[in-house]
């Protein structure tokens, strides 16, 4: 018998495994619990029904599916916090996460609009579609989502559909072990203080590639970094032609380890001899490269600016506290996503100094005439088109 206990997030209430009874002394969450359900996940569960949400104010999405539901608490909440009637069909191997599932599904009345399938979720993508495509697909596992994105996609309506991604890899992500990253994404991670960028932009990568292989282009809407895990959502469609121009958007990213210098390299264009430009005179690097990964836009800046209005419309206590700070740092950023973030405090190590304030030196760039931002993807960083000279100096002229 499970020991459960009912938990609340956002405006909806259900029922799991008791996370605290099952993880003892440790307090660490496992993937051997008897029905998965992360609480540390709000946080991505939270801004994942605000998005859909604004996404649904022009978009129609008659069906979903979350291949890999455990507890059900993600589609739960879609369904019981998001406009519309649409239909939701719910997979797990596990017989007490279909159970548990099941059993939050008729708490919550939703029983003429949700469905729970046992079985293997690759396999169900690809047959539980077949008589009508899926309009959003969440994929949402305990690691990679790579193993799973072929069946998403083919699942996908080729009118076009979104595609959500979870990736809580991060050691192979962010450069501990390149082979894997290679193997898995197809792309080299490096170590690098904008890693997490680096990580979504591989993730992107391979949901690119993937899609191009059935014919179908993908277009970013948001990504989300944070905690132990990268996010991000994508537009599906079959559309040859586009997913051809979209070629453009592979490239390489280039770091050297001694100036912090980053270069950006389109994939058609490393045939050609490119010059790695030092920012420090004489620097010896080393210079790595990360890639082939995604280096076109990640928002698509009118839902991210619904999804933050329509969160300032709603009651801030319903959600994570951090989520107003997350949705004001991602809208100010998204005119800069084109700068690799610069984390201020490993430049000030590189060079010996103390850190100042952030916000001293984002003021004191723009006043400079720089453009610069802060970013979500951690809170000592800025986007800016400064260079790392310029931004070292602002920081010298601060601290005196």
């Amino acid at each position: 018998m499970i020991v459960e206990k009912e938990y609340t997030e956002g405006r909806t209430t259900f029922l799991s495994a008791d996370v605290e009874h099952y993880s003892g002394d440790k307090k660490q969450i496992s993937a051997n619990l008897p029905v998965f359900y992360n609480p540390r996940m709000r946080l991505n569960r939270d801004i994942s029904v605000l998005l859909l949400s604004s996404y649904l104010e022009s978009n129609t999405i008659e069906s979903m599916c979350e291949p890999l539901t455990g507890s059900g608490v993600r589609t739960l909440r879609y369904l019981n916090e998001c406009a519309g009637d649409f239909s939701a069909s719910l997979f797990d191997t596990n017989p007490a996460a279909v159970d548990m599932a099941t059993k939050n599904i008729k708490r919550l009345g939703f029983e003429k609009r949700a469905n729970v399938v046992k079985g293997d979720a690759k396999v169900l993508l690809m047959t539980e579609s077949r008589e009508k495509r899926f309009d959003y697909v969440d994929v949402d596992p305990f690691g990679t989502p790579a193993p799973y994105l072929n069946a998403a996609i083919q699942s996908i309506s080729p009118h076009g559909g979104l595609l959500a991604l979870t990736a809580t890899d991060m050691p192979v992500l962010c450069g501990a072990y390149p082979k894997v990253a290679m193997r898995r994404y197809g792309g080299f991670s490096i170590r690098a203080p904008f890693v997490h960028e680096l990580a979504l932009r591989l993730l992107q990568a391979i949901a690119f590639r993937i899609a191009g292989l059935n014919d179908y282009s993908m277009t970013p809407v948001a990504v989300l970094s944070t905690d132990h895990y990268v996010r991000t959502w994508v537009r599906i469609k079959a559309d040859r032609k586009k997913s051809n121009r979209q070629a453009d958007n592979l490239g390489v990213i280039r770091y050297c380890q001694g100036c912090m210098r980053t270069q950006t390299i389109p994939l058609k264009a490393r045939h050609e001899e490119s010059q790695f430009e030092h920012d420090i005179k004489n620097c010896k690097g080393p210079v790595r490269e990360a890639g082939p990964l995604w280096t076109g836009n990640l928002f698509d800046s009118k839902i991210l600016q619904k999804t933050h209005n329509l969160f300032e419309e709603e009651d801030a206590a319903v959600y994570h506290k951090r989520v107003p700070r997350i949705l004001d740092e991602m809208v100010e950023e998204n005119a800069l996503m084109t700068y690799p973030y610069i984390d201020i405090h490993v430049l000030c190590d590189l060079y010996n100094l103390t850190p100042p304030k952030n916000k001293d030196v984002i003021e004191y760039l723009r006043n400079a005439g720089h453009k610069v931002a802060r970013t979500h993807f951690k809170p000592t960083a800025i986007r800016t088109d400064a260079s790392v000279i310029d931004v070292k100096s602002a920081i010298l002229e601060l601290i005196g």
